[in-house]
This record gives structure tokens, sequence and C-alpha cells, in this order.
């Protein structure tokens, strides 16, 4: 991971270790290595190390050899989180409290952690989620729908900075019969996005059932990466069961296209989805090579925010972290406003427009209040909002 050959272990006391794959000693693979009561020993002259990186022994050197007071093994610090393990490969003086957004802490809701891994550079899989216009090609119309088919209704998409630039979200809001869908998805950097419902349909009114998917992409090497993450199941979210727990888990998850060993090649080219496209572009995609449009602006903001922010740290300082509430959450946009919003004569992609501005500023302006409220406000000021512009079917049918 970033670059770094790891071993992780669990050790016969239960605990998490993550260390420097060769021995300090003489360089053989610590994955080979023999967990003890606490650590891991050596196979190889039989070291014990402590998941810190303590020398705990150093069997057959002298009872005097200073060794294990001079040296101490590469180790770095592991926290688990509703399966999936974390580590925190910074320096250990910065290390910052565990981000808990609120999506991860909701009652009722099932996280079921996945990982899979892509054969290319990080950021070309990390873009996607800011690339809302491809879900409206790649997942309905390129092929067939890969969830709902109003997926395929042109978006209205506007895209924002967050406080302190610590991430994007983005407004994209559809047309879809009698209803208006806004749909607010978020990045939050350098490798934090949450997609909302994956099966979400706009065919009844809805007000912010929050996410279907919480990941991670992070750099496995230049040319490698991994994505890890939940796919959430609860009572607001798939209401056409199209969801598969079974099928979510090592090197797999429940929708179309998402890795290279559920089809096979010809499969992939009748019916491409994200792993088909992503991979395409190469091992390491050429920008100098692209020709951007407007539809591109989410991909170039994430650029240009990573660019930000490495040359920040470059010069010794903190990236911008997202502030937690006050219940030691952090608050998040992810998530669907459905709204019956009848055709009228006006000018419908103008209305699309102000109802997507509309829900971003409400769901903006609730960050700050608790789970359990926000929901019912998030309605409230979109209904209220909806009858200030005038919309005749914003009204409680």
């Amino acid at each position: 991971m970033l670059g770094e050959d790891l071993v992780l272990f669990r050790d016969l006391s239960g605990r998490h270790g993550l260390l420097h794959k060769h021995c300090s000693h003489r360089r053989t693979l610590l994955e080979y290595g023999i967990v003890a009561e606490r650590g891991i020993r050596c196979c190889y002259h039989g070291w014990l190390f402590d998941i810190d990186g303590t020398i705990l022994e150093t069997p057959g050197e002298p009872a005097r050899s200073r060794i294990r007071e001079t040296l101490c093994h590469g180790a770095y610090p592991v926290r688990e989180r509703d399966g999936p393990l974390f580590a925190y490969l910074g320096p250990p003086e910065k290390t910052p409290d565990f981000p808990v957004l609120d999506t991860m802490a909701q009652p009722g809701n099932d996280m079921v952690p996945y990982s899979i891994d892509y054969p290319r550079n990080w950021l070309q899989v990390a873009e996607n989620p800011m690339d809302p216009w491809h879900s409206v090609f790649l997942h309905t119309r390129a092929t067939r729908a890969h969830f709902n088919a109003a997926w395929g209704a042109f978006p209205v998409v506007e895209w924002h900075w967050m406080e302190d630039r610590v991430g994007i979200y983005l407004t994209n809001s559809r047309r879809w019969n009698e209803y208006v869908w806004v749909r607010t998805a978020e990045n939050m950097f350098p490798a934090v996005a949450q997609p909302p419902d994956i099966y979400q349909d706009a065919d009844r009114e809805l007000f912010f059932p929050r996410v279907g998917i919480t990941k991670w992409t992070v750099p496995v090497d230049d040319r490698s990466c991994r994505i890890t993450g939940w796919r959430h199941f609860n009572p607001t979210l798939d209401r056409g069961g199209k969801g598969d727990r079974a099928k979510v888990g090592l090197g797999k998850v429940d929708f179309l296209g998402q890795t290279g060993t559920e089809r096979s090649h010809e499969e992939g080219q009748r019916m491409p989805s994200d792993y088909e496209a992503q991979v395409g572009q190469g091992p390491i995609t050429v920008h100098a090579e692209e020709t951007l449009g407007s539809t591109d602006k989410g991909v170039a903001m994430l650029r240009r925010g990573l660019r930000r922010a490495i040359r920040a740290v470059a010069a010794g300082e903190d990236p911008p972290r997202a502030k937690p509430n006050a219940d030691g959450t952090i608050p998040s946009f992810a998530g669907d406003v459905i709204i019956r919003v009848p055709k009228s004569n006006v000018d419908d992609v103008a209305l699309q427009r102000e109802v997507g501005r509309l829900v971003g500023r409400v769901v903006a302006e609730t960050l700050p209040m608790p789970a359990a409220t926000r929901q019912a406000e998030i309605e409230r000021r979109v209904r209220a909002g909806l009858a200030a512009l005038g919309a005749a079917g914003a009204a409680p049918g």
C-alpha cells in the first residue's frame, strides 16, 4: 500500500499489527512469520516483533546485546471498524482521530465490507464518483440500464467545494415523469467517496435516504489501487430488492462490471461498465492527451484540489480535515431527494437547475443538525423552497 510492502497479522491475543514486510535481521519475509501471543516471530532466526515494531526477542544473540534497545522495526497502527481494518501511515505525532462519518452510525443500517483490486493508477478510479455524466451513457444509454431507466435522463449537474476545501459535493438533477430527482454525491480528499443508493428509482417522493456505498480508493503503487469500503443495506434503500449481500465481499460487489473476474472479456465488450471503462484508459492515463468538456468540471476540480493539498503537505502544512458534529460524527452530503413537480409550460431545464440548487443548499445548511431530525428538516425546507419557487406540485400529496 502506498508503495510499501507490508504484512498484516493478528497475534494470539487478538491484536492487529501492520509491519514492514522484511525482517530487520536478514530481510526474510514476515508473511512467513509465526504469530505469537504477543506479536509475530520471524521464521528464519526467531526474532520476535511486537505490533508497534518493538523488538521483544533476538534469540541466538548474546544476553548483553543492545539490538532491542537501539532498533525498532517499521510499524503502523491499525484500527478495526465494522469489519475492515484501517491503518494510519503518517507521522505519529500527527495521528488524527478516526473519521467516523454520519453514514457509518445510522441505526438499523447493515454495512457489508468489500474490497476490489484495480490494475490501474488510483486517480482514474477515484475520479469516477465526480463524473455523474458517465451514469447516463455507460450505465444506461450505451447498452442497457444497469440500475434503473431513470439514470438515463439528461441531468443538470453542479459541483461545489466543501468548507475549507476538504472535498467536493455535487447536485445532479433529473426530470423523470412527474418527479424531479436530485442526487447529491461527495468526495472527501484524498480518497473517500459516497454515492447514494445505486438502485434508486425516481417513481415516488423520497427525502434524503442516505448512501449505498462508502469507499476509499487507495494507491497500492503507481499502476494499481484498491477500493475498500461498505455496501449499505437498510429499509430506506433499494426498494426494488436488487441488492444481494451474498455477492459483496473480497473481490466482489453486487452490481455489474466492477471487477475483472466476474465476466469474460467478450461479456465486458458487449456490456461494459466501470471496470472496463477505467481499465481501458491504460495503466496511467495521460492527461495531456485528454479533451475535457463542460461535463468534466468535477474531475477538473478534484485534480485541482488534490494538487493544492499535495503542495500544502510538501510545504509542511497539514491538509484540511472535515469537522465533526457535536455527536463526534462527520456530517456528509450524499443522499437523494425525489419530489413531485409536474411538468408545465415553464423552462423545465431551468426548473431542474433551481430545484437542484435548492436541495444542495438545504443539504449543506442542515449539516450541523442531528441525524435523527435532519431528514424531516430537509423535507420541510425543500417543500417550503419549492412553494416559494411556485412549483405547483410542491404541496404534500
